[in-house]
């Protein structure tokens, strides 16, 4: 095989809190996670010589070792005892936006080991994909296996959930501004609270599979406390829209509604202002090839 092509799939937090801080400094997690159908595709194929080659559609974004595939691919020929032994093309379409916390860098280290797993015949198990996968991020470990899962530790403790049907629909929508990830961990630490969030209404609403009670059972520790006001708007709009709950994602900025009819998430995603928004079903997987 000298190609693979890989769609990498976001994700969204359905609920978030921060449980306390760990003897390393990181921040405990009781995280529901859900992939949803807006994707970027990444494609690999084989080249002569060594080393790995990245090109992208996003001006913005580093092709070099630091790019979450390229360490992806690293990790996975680390994890088969090839580091330096293979050359690898990458090529990376975008549609994930950044700063969103929907995963995409997380989900497009996820597909470069899956994929070059399988481009390279490496024939790593799922459990070496996913030791693999550990050493390049918290959310990577998700997004990999995909679906839905309770994520508790850094992210990296995983708990499979049966995925939501797709009665329920989700509008999806990110403001300009950004959030970075570590200072709204700052801004938690000076104002947020550990385990504020009710965990057992939420799994409740979940196991219903009704979009009303799990829109109202929504939480996230970052949302009161990441400082940008344009959140509680976008919040707003969409249930203003019909949506029965609305909440942010990860640590921001992109903001998603509940919904159970179609029509309404696509007229709440136009009416957001938002820059980025879209319409997306449930999603049982977190990789699929092309």
């Amino acid at each position: 095989m000298n190609r693979v092509v890989i769609k990498a799939y976001a994700k969204l937090n359905l609920f978030l809190d921060i449980t306390g801080v760990m003897e390393n400094g990181y921040h405990s997690l009781y995280t529901v996670m859900h992939s949803i159908g807006l994707y970027d595709t990444l494609t690999l194929e084989t080249a002569e010589g060594s080393g790995i080659v990245l090109e992208t559609d996003r001006g913005d974004l580093s092709c070099g070792a630091d790019n979450l595939v390229c360490k992806g691919i690293s990790a996975a020929l680390e994890q088969a005892g090839k580091a330096g032994q293979c050359a690898v093309y990458a090529k990376l379409n975008k549609n994930i936006p950044s700063g969103a916390g929907m995963g995409g860098g997380s989900a497009d280290c996820a597909a470069a080991i899956i994929g070059v797993n399988k481009l390279l015949s490496l024939g790593l198990s799922g459990k070496q994909q996913l030791d693999a996968a550990k050493k390049c991020g918290a959310d990577v470990p998700f997004c990999l296996i995909g679906g839905a899962a309770l994520c508790e530790g850094v992210g990296d403790i995983m708990t499979p959930l049966a995925p939501l049907e797709e009665n329920i629909v989700f509008a999806a929508v990110k403001p300009d501004r950004s959030i970075s990830t570590p200072a709204a961990y700052k801004k938690f630490d000076e104002n947020g609270r550990f385990c504020a969030g009710s965990s057992d209404k939420f799994m409740q609403a979940y196991q219903s599979g009704s979009a009303q009670r799990l829109g109202g059972a929504l939480y996230n520790a970052f949302t009161d406390v990441c400082g940008l006001d344009e959140i509680a708007d976008i919040k707003a709009k969409l249930i203003a829209c019909g949506a029965y709950g609305a909440e942010m994602t990860g640590s921001g900025a992109a903001v998603f509604g509940i919904f159970d009819d179609v029509k309404k998430a696509q007229t709440a995603a136009e009416k957001s202002g938002c820059a980025f928004g879209g319409v997306y079903y449930p999603k049982k997987s977190g990789t699929e090839f092309v």
